[in-house]
């Protein structure tokens, strides 16, 4: 059975899944070359045709993301965010008004419905029969990620969702098992702890939706009193129900309509103290609402989805409480991926969980052969510098002892990762024990603010070495996403220097392993011969503002448009000849 999963919401993408196992994910901004593109994910759809030969006929089942999609219709571009955030302002403005209209069912009834008509037509016209296509309710497609993701259907799991906002809900709290999802409860769109995090990187300066990890970034920089004061603030803007499972917004009718309250809120404090403050807050709520949730439940497996659990540090506050057994955050989880989720849940209804297994690694995307990569290399129009390429029959080995004599180099080989992180197939690597690869990367590439730390690639083999308590924490969270932060051993603070948080020591790793990517393994291997050091600095591969590089070309691109020296496309090096 083939199900194509379609999310056509902010940062849009396309999933395939045949007899319960993911194909192809696609997202639409790889293709576009515009981050976080938002939409209908045309682009990615006909990419997922042409590269499997399938039609709409060949199709059993499409599952979209969500009964509703508030911008449906409409280029998502990140004008059209920042102008409905600035329009929250205006007390008069279109936004402010819709807001209020929602809380008229039978208007809020009628926009849903046309929206849906405007869905159904967009997939009628590209070839699909309506009979075919099924909505899957937003939170239940989260859900669905979190609880099939973590594929343990013998047993009870406590499923949480969490995020700015989707078919009216912010949060859920759920129980798997033996492969059902059960809703005990949920949280309005209106006291969204989600869009607070989006509304303050607003008020901030930066754009919401996309830079929200800056203030997660800055956090661990700030000991002072007044970051606790700020998250004080905080908590006395929402309050927990007596069922300990929901909450309330307690200063305006919803958060987003209480925008003048939070811009006046921030005024004349400092930006730093906000940015640690509203994490010290969201760390700290998310947790307590985990521990109400086990103590209501009594279930101490948990996995977790929806865009809030982006946040590594608030996931760590929550793999460390004595209460968690275990821990599943979905990798990427915001709703980029409910692509996957919403194929989830329509492969268990339809055939229950016999065809569904635990995720492993999430290499989705496409693959390019040696031999293609020549020839897009031969007939690409570099404009700025002159290159050579040499095949080798041992790249990984070369970009190791290029990497242990300090130079920096891309590398693009293999399927392409799905979601936000890198995950070495379209990454920049780097000799994490020197330090001023940090400086030289940011100006050779990255361009990036200059508190974000960048994340280490390290073997599993190497783990202990390098993260303090990894024999308590092994057991409750496998990190292979990028999506926690764990705590550093000295040893850590030489070797990944460059590699780990430089302020609180922490570590966003991904943990290598050879069953997911034997060349990745590999590659850190010989790294490892060279140098005795198990990880390697990994961070992705793109130009500043835009989205990972998705074709050989995008690759050509970047280091034609940077100071960076090497490439290792496939098993080809490419050096530019200064």
């Amino acid at each position: 059975m083939k199900i194509l999963g379609i999310h056509d919401g902010h940062n849009a993408s396309v999933c395939l899944m045949e007899d319960g196992k993911i194909k192809y994910v696609i997202q639409e901004e790889r293709v576009t070359k515009i981050k976080n593109k938002g939409g209908f994910p045309y682009k990615s759809l006909d990419l997922l045709f042409k590269i499997t030969g399938l039609t709409p006929n060949d199709i059993d089942y499409v599952a979209l993301n969500g009964n509703y999609m508030p911008m449906v219709g409409k280029d998502i571009t990140r004008e059209l965010i920042l102008k409905s955030y600035e329009d929250l302002l205006n007390p008069f403005g279109t936004a402010r008004l819709r807001n209020f209209l929602k809380t008229f069912k039978f208007i809020d009834s009628f926009i849903q419905k046309q929206n849906k008509k405007i869905r159904l037509n967009i997939l009628k016209n590209l070839g699909f029969k309506k009979e075919k296509v099924i909505f899957v309710e937003h939170h239940l497609a989260h859900a669905s990620c979190a609880y099939f993701g973590m594929g343990k259907f013998k047993e009870p799991i406590l499923v949480l969702t969490n995020d700015g906002a989707g078919d009216r809900l912010c949060a859920t709290v759920n129980i798997g098992e033996k492969g059902n999802i059960r809703r005990i409860a949920s949280v309005h769109e209106h006291h969204s702890i989600g869009n607070l995090y989006a509304i303050f990187t607003y008020l901030l300066g930066m754009v919401p939706l996309e830079h929200e990890y800056k203030i997660m970034g800055m956090a661990p920089y700030v000991k002072s009193s007044k970051a606790r004061e700020v998250a004080d603030k905080f908590w006395e803007m929402f309050e927990f129900e007596e069922n300990g499972l929901t909450w309330k917004f307690k200063k305006g009718f919803s958060v987003f309509g209480a925008m003048p309250y939070f811009k006046e809120f921030i005024f004349l404090k400092r930006f730093d103290y906000l940015m640690a403050g509203l994490q010290i807050f969201i760390e700290e709520f998310l947790v307590k609402w985990v521990k109400n949730a086990i103590k209501r439940t009594g279930i101490r497996k948990i996995a977790l989805a929806g865009g809030t659990f982006m946040n590594v540090k608030a996931n760590k506050a929550i793999m460390e409480l004595p209460e968690v057994e275990e821990l599943f955050v979905f990798p990427s989880c915001g709703d980029e991926a409910n692509a996957i989720g919403v194929c989830y849940y329509l492969e268990s209804q339809i055939n229950g969980t016999k065809n569904l297994k635990p995720l492993e690694d999430i290499y989705f995307g496409i693959e390019w052969s040696n031999d293609e990569i020549k020839k897009r290399f031969e007939k690409y129009n570099f404009k700025n510098y002159k290159y050579k390429i040499v095949k080798y029959s041992n790249i990984e080995k070369k970009v190791a002892e290029l990497l242990s004599s300090g130079e920096i180099v891309a590398r693009f080989k293999g399927r392409e990762e799905f979601g936000a992180r890198a995950l070495g197939n379209r990454s920049l690597l780097a000799n994490a024990s020197k330090s001023g690869v940090i400086k030289e990367i940011n100006e050779m590439i990255k361009n990036r603010d200059f508190w974000m730390p960048f994340a280490s690639s390290i073997l599993d083999e190497d783990m202990d070495k390098y993260i303090k308590d990894w024999n308590i924490y092994k057991k409750k969270n496998k990190p292979y996403y990028m999506i926690m932060t764990f705590d550093t051993k000295e040893k850590a603070h030489k070797d990944l220097v460059a590699g780990i948080h430089p302020y609180d020591k922490t570590v966003r790793p991904q943990m290598v392993v050879e069953r997911h990517n034997k060349d990745y393994y590999k590659l850190i291997s010989e790294f490892k011969n060279l140098t005795g050091i198990g990880g390697i600095l990994n961070t992705s591969l793109n130009l500043h503002g835009y989205p990972l590089v998705h074709t050989p070309e995008d690759a050509f691109h970047l280091i034609d448009n940077s100071s960076l020296k090497y490439l290792a496309i496939g098993d080809y090096l490419i050096e530019k000849i200064t």
